[in-house]
């Protein structure tokens, strides 16, 4: 028996309807995958989360990037190739049988259908066809008929063929339609374009923030998925495409320039409405153009759809007061000035006995003007430690949640219990640098914090991205400033303030002499 054509058996394999179901479920458990891991996080983020060992092998296997890997995007191609094939080898047969009412079916071939029924009527012929195809017509029926003489093959009679619902026939070719255009849909979302792009004309991704001389892509770019970091009052045209390599520039034809960002906030201090006033310039048009992005409502322009993603600073000055806690007196400090996201500004360090140390750079890496906090579940967590010791009615300290801090926006989803949101006041964020390159990030609070009906100031530090914050706790005074405990540490670390305050402290008692009675 002669084989038949490896072209033949492919087409035969990729136009299944067994393969095309395997090649769903893949992608249906690659798309869970991909919903449960967060995409496009720093890979510190996922250290910290599965584990150096873990987090490696995930990486290899692009869990942090499902959608975009080589393996999605070609069982991706390969689904949308199968379900092309399945349209084009049944869309003919179904297009045929809806053009026709197959009147020329044999008596004997009906006589094998499994669902069939037989009468006889005592009747003439022509008015029982009449009789029967203004039945069918009136319920919606499309009839035909067709006259036979008599044969070996049947009787002299009238065929009557009749069809309903041939419009649902349409129904296959468009649902599969429908999982090829999701399917090409997830192919140009997945970079797919760009990849070709970038394998085509030998682009060269960067890291680090330095533009290499061949990264960037063309401005007719049919379909990308940017960033584009925008400062108040600043304009640019350049955007900032991801990858796994590294980044590639995306030049814009137009410039866009953000006006104002606005925060609009309910009265518990949660943030309601972020919008961006943004104006659009056009070397095409003369005049240029304003609109406001906002979240969920983005603004399309020439093609290219802008979002309201994320915002940071876009460049504040902040001036930072140092305040010596190892010595007595902050004598001879000076307010450092300092740009977030700028240059880092070299500083001199001092080592605990004095002495000077190794130069120190300060990189002021975040402001954030509002922080609003759910407070409830530090308070969960204070009882739940309260109740694990026994002591309902005592506080234990060790038992408050302060990690809740270092989290600013999280999940949608509703958290067990109730949530007690609260604006706890700005912050800023920085990285003392030493001469190795070693650095240590702090996130202090510039407001004092309400916990356990204390007023603290909160002072955050960690050594890696992938620890959490630890945070030192410095009581408020009556002034809600932390002078009062300045000057309490201060004069702890003052020997003769301490002698002093022992005197002041403990009263001086005579010494009675002992006395032995028998």
């Amino acid at each position: 028996m002669p084989s038949r054509p490896v072209a033949r058996e492919l087409t035969e394999l990729l136009s299944s309807m067994r393969f095309a179901i395997a090649l769903l479920t893949v992608i249906c458990i690659a798309s869970a995958i991909g919903t449960v891991v967060k995409q496009g996080e720093p890979f510190v983020n996922y250290v910290d989360q599965f584990g150096p060992f873990w987090a490696e092998v995930f990486g290899a296997l692009g869990l942090y990037r499902v959608y975009s890997t080589a393996w999605f995007l070609v069982i991706l191609a390969f689904l949308v190739t199968s379900t092309s094939l399945c349209i084009a080898r049944n869309t003919p047969k179904i297009l045929a049988d809806w053009r026709t009412h197959k009147e020329y079916i044999r008596e004997k071939a009906l006589q094998a259908f499994p669902h069939k029924a037989s009468g006889t009527v005592a009747r003439p012929l022509e008015p029982v066809r009449e009789h029967v195809i203004n039945l069918l017509a009136l319920q919606g029926w499309s009839v035909k008929t067709q006259q036979r003489e008599a044969s070996a093959k049947g009787e002299a009679g009238f065929m009557i063929a009749a069809r309903l619902g041939a419009v649902n026939k349409l129904g296959y070719i468009a649902a599969h339609s429908a999982i090829v255009l999701v399917c090409l849909g997830g192919l140009f979302d997945g970079d797919l374009i760009v990849k070709t792009q970038a394998w085509l004309q030998d682009l060269q991704p960067f890291k680090g923030g330095v533009e290499t001389a061949n990264s960037r892509l063309s401005q007719n770019n049919p379909a990308y998925r940017a960033q584009l970091f925008v400062p108040e009052g600043q304009r640019t045209n350049t955007a900032v495409i991801s990858l796994d390599q590294g980044m590639l520039v995306q030049p814009l034809p137009f410039d866009i320039e953000l006006k104002k960002f606005t925060v609009d906030y309910y009265n518990t201090g949660m943030p309601k409405r972020f919008a961006s006033d943004i104006v659009i310039h056009d070397p095409k048009l003369k005049q240029s153009k304003a609109f406001t992005v906002e979240v969920n409502r983005p603004v399309v322009y020439d093609g290219v759809t802008i979002f309201q993603s994320s915002f940071e600073d876009g460049g504040s000055v902040v001036r930072l007061r140092p305040h010596n806690l190892i010595g007595t007196r902050d004598e001879g400090v000076q307010t450092i000035e300092g740009v977030v996201g700028g240059e880092p500004r070299q500083l001199l360090g001092t080592a605990a006995n004095g002495q000077t140390a190794a130069n120190v750079r300060l990189e002021v890496t975040g402001l954030r003007v509002i922080n609003v906090e759910d407070l409830s579940s530090a308070q969960r967590a204070r009882d739940n430690a309260a109740n694990a010791s026994g002591a309902s009615d005592s506080t234990d300290v060790r038992g408050v949640n302060l990690s809740e801090l270092s989290k600013h926006l999280g999940s949608g989803a509703k958290p067990p219990g109730d949530k007690k949101l609260v604006n706890i006041g700005p912050s800023v964020s920085y990285k003392l640098r030493d001469a190795a390159g070693q650095a240590r990030e702090f996130q202090n609070y510039m407001a004092p914090v309400q916990i356990d009906g204390q007023a603290v100031f909160l002072w955050g530090v960690r050594e890696s991205p992938a620890e959490g914050f630890r945070y030192l706790r410095a009581p408020a005074d009556e002034d809600m400033s932390m002078q009062g405990w300045l000057r309490l540490r201060q004069a702890l670390n003052d020997p003769a303030a301490r002698a002093e305050a022992a005197l002041v402290t403990v009263p001086h008692r005579p010494t009675n002499p002992s006395c032995a009675s028998s």
